[in-house]
């Protein structure tokens, strides 16, 4: 049993997004110039032409590293402060939500062949282990009624194993798939994530085990 186990309340704020989608003519994903400098991106997976919403980030662990403490995850919270919008009632949304020992890749970013292809991570075109999953939850959006723009939520699951980390950093990754191909706009409001857990140290040969593995998952992309 680990020794010395204090409780711990990890934030993370990621920022609403304003973004025009233009699919009648060229296939794009425009972010509002207000939004520009919000962490918000626009990617294309090598899968082809489909366009995603992302936003990675993460939370700072170094304190617990230098002190050899391992977190151990207890809780995660996913808040949403607002409602998403969308401006046509044929633009609806795929959103998932990613606490995770390493940063995703972009091709890790795409739903249609990552994460939700089996209805769960680490199926066919995912490169990411399960071990590596904290948390995910996914959500399937769809415009509320036509003269009510709000998205409502109608299929969504959550996932992950909560395993502990020695690594410096916990990744926050939101993920926005708009399943329509139809020109419009979309506001995806602000998110919070909340993580409960303690830290504790753990005996020598274990946190060392824990130590390389988080160090080993891919350096390359542990960024």
């Amino acid at each position: 049993m680990p020794t010395d186990m204090q409780a711990r309340q990890l934030i993370k704020q990621v920022p609403p997004v304003l973004a025009a989608i233009n699919y009648e003519g060229t296939d794009e994903i425009v972010i509002a110039p207000d939004y520009a400098t919000s962490g918000w991106e626009v990617i294309t997976p090598a899968s082809g032409n489909t366009l995603y919403l992302v936003w990675r980030g993460y939370i700072d662990l170094a304190g617990y590293t230098q002190d050899d403490l391992t977190f151990f995850t207890q809780a995660v919270d996913v808040q949403h402060g607002a409602v998403d919008i969308s401006s046509a009632t044929v633009l609806s949304t795929i959103t998932m939500d990613l606490v995770t020992t390493r940063r995703p890749t972009n091709n890790e970013c795409d739903l249609q062949i990552g994460f939700l292809t089996l209805g769960g991570a680490s199926s066919a075109g995912d490169s990411m282990d399960l071990q590596e999953i904290v948390y995910g939850e996914w959500a399937n959006k769809i415009p509320y009624s036509a003269t009510f723009p709000s998205l409502t939520t109608v299929q969504a699951d959550t996932f992950g194993i909560g395993n502990p980390t020695a690594a410096d950093r916990l990744y926050i990754t939101r993920i926005v798939f708009p399943t329509a191909a139809t020109d419009g706009t979309l506001q995806i409001g602000g998110t919070n994530f909340v993580i409960g857990g303690v830290t504790g140290h753990e005996k020598d040969l274990v946190y060392i085990e824990r130590l390389r593995r988080a160090y080993t998952q891919d350096p390359g992309r542990n960024v």
